[in-house]
């Protein structure tokens, strides 16, 4: 199904001049959205980490089998004057060049992703400012690079979920977008709500002026079911979790016992928060009702929406019930003409298997044959 996509169209047809602000940037075209339909992220290659340099043969395989978009997060510290020397930033420099040449060389669009740490987190958080001086500085160091490439192979993520609060955030997207476009004047920009991009919040969102613009959300309701298991921080109650289901709904008696678990094993407040969550059903039908809005919002506005982050951790997760909800999301995310990307590449929530061999069965749950 495309994205809607014909703002075109529906401003020649208006011809208001309340909407004349927005003539100034043609829309993303039909082409650039049907790239974004199908993906998966790609982290850790700006800058480059080590042990985790793709394979090309596998990379070459998931185009083959229908996947059209990569989206490359991008330490933004590594780009920025006040985290990192010189030398640093040249050198993550190079690596978004290889990766890019890498990628588009197998026919793939790529989104450039500005994924920074806590670190500008932050900073973001202390002094919205001093933070939108940084990024603006990351992206200059990008633009360059990026002018060689085609515009219609390689889109711009502004900033992934932003923390500094959503009124500053949207603002500061504004002036960003502003400013990137005297040197990036036909790129397609990516933009979403702070603070961690989700559906009701960008349901909730004014679109910006330029018309340029793919609006992205992340999805991963419920986190007790798509996080349990975590291994990166031992204080998450959620890293204690094995075995919660999906589908799932108040009554169901593996969810009954999996609760009782928890309460008798003092976890109290790890179950009152996971009832809480069962106000409504864990089930595909409740993930369409969440996009609904949304994709009420893209057609009102003419928006058109990527959700460039979903995923499943592997670790605890049961995996009939893991490729269910991915099967699931995606369904729903296609049903209302949302382009995906999904989280992530060879790590907890891969595409790949620990043995480093594309997941056919999860693949197919994305990419049915």
């Amino acid at each position: 199904m495309s994205l809607p996509l014909r703002r075109r169209e529906a401003l020649a047809l208006i011809g208001a001049a309340a909407m004349a602000p927005r003539l100034a940037r043609a829309a993303p075209s039909e082409d650039r959205a049907a790239l974004m339909r199908r993906g998966f992220n790609l982290p850790d290659q700006v800058p480059s980490r080590q042990g985790q340099r793709p394979d090309r043969a596998t990379l070459k395989w998931l185009r083959e089998r229908g996947m059209t978009h990569v989206r490359l997060p991008i330490a933004g510290e590594s780009l920025m004057a006040r985290f990192s020397s010189a030398t640093t930033i040249r050198a993550a420099i190079d690596d978004f060049n290889r990766a890019l040449d890498l990628l588009l060389g197998l026919d793939f669009a790529v989104s450039a992703d500005m994924h920074p740490s806590d670190d500008f987190g932050r900073l973001h958080r202390a002094d919205p400012q001093i933070a939108l001086a940084a990024l603006t500085e990351a992206w200059r160091n990008l633009a360059r690079p990026i002018q060689r490439l085609p515009a219609d192979r390689v889109f711009v993520e502004l900033l992934n979920e932003p923390h500094a609060e959503d009124a500053v955030w949207r603002a500061q997207a504004a002036r960003l977008i502003a400013d990137l476009r005297k040197d990036l004047p036909s790129t397609t920009f990516i933009v979403g709500p702070a603070p961690y991009q989700r559906v009701e919040a960008l349901a909730a969102w004014r679109p910006l002026e330029d018309a340029n613009i793919v609006y992205a959300f992340h999805y991963y309701d419920p986190m007790a079911f798509t996080h349990q298991g975590l291994t990166w921080n031992d204080a998450d109650p959620l890293s204690r979790l094995a075995g919660v289901p999906f589908p799932t709904s108040r009554g169901d008696p593996a969810m009954t016992r999996l609760l009782d678990g928890l309460r008798a094993s003092g976890e109290g407040d790890l179950a009152r928060s996971i009832d809480l969550a069962l106000e409504r059903p864990w089930t595909k039908a409740t993930i369409a009702a969440q996009f609904a809005p949304l994709a009420d919002w893209s057609r009102a506005h003419d928006a058109p929406v990527i959700l460039n982050e979903f995923g499943v951790l592997r670790f605890k997760a049961a995996r009939a019930a893991r490729l269910e909800w991915l099967r699931g999301v995606r369904e729903s995310a296609q049903a209302n003409g949302f382009g995906w990307a999904h989280w992530d590449y060879n790590q907890g929530f891969g595409l790949l298997d620990e043995a480093g061999r594309p997941d056919a069965a999860l693949i197919d749950a994305l990419l049915p044959t």
